[in-house]
């Protein structure tokens, strides 16, 4: 190599330091976005931050929204057993035969109608 090759060498790592060192203290002193002139797209900046915020709290509300639902279908599970059991035993309360133990056993002295009853108009 040259001397003259090595100087540019040298004076090309310097500007690049330089450079790199210039724009560290730029976006310390909140400069960098100004120097790269981005304040013509400030408006555009904002718009994209604002529909980041919403996009991350839509996803939540919707994560929020399907956690409700897993539980409410737990819940609906549990209930449609708990009616199921529920129908079972009316099915069985509705026999005339359990009717009537139930009666005896209770001490009433009512029994199974002999004739279908009249309608008053």
């Amino acid at each position: 190599m040259t001397g003259e090759e090595k100087t540019t060498k040298r004076s090309l790592l310097k500007r690049t330091g330089e450079f790199i060192w210039n724009s560290i203290g730029a976006i310390f002193r909140g400069e960098f976005l100004i120097r790269l002139r981005f304040y013509r797209y400030f408006l555009h900046i904002v718009w994209i931050f604002i529909l980041a915020i919403a996009s991350i709290w839509i996803k939540l509300e919707i994560d929020r929204t399907m956690a409700r639902m897993e539980e409410t279908k737990e819940e609906l599970e549990d209930y449609k057993i708990y009616y199921a059991q529920k129908t079972c035993e009316l099915v069985a309360l509705d026999r005339l035969s359990t009717v009537q133990d139930m009666l005896e056993k209770a001490g009433s002295d009512l029994t199974v109608p002999d004739r279908p009853a009249d309608r008053i108009r």
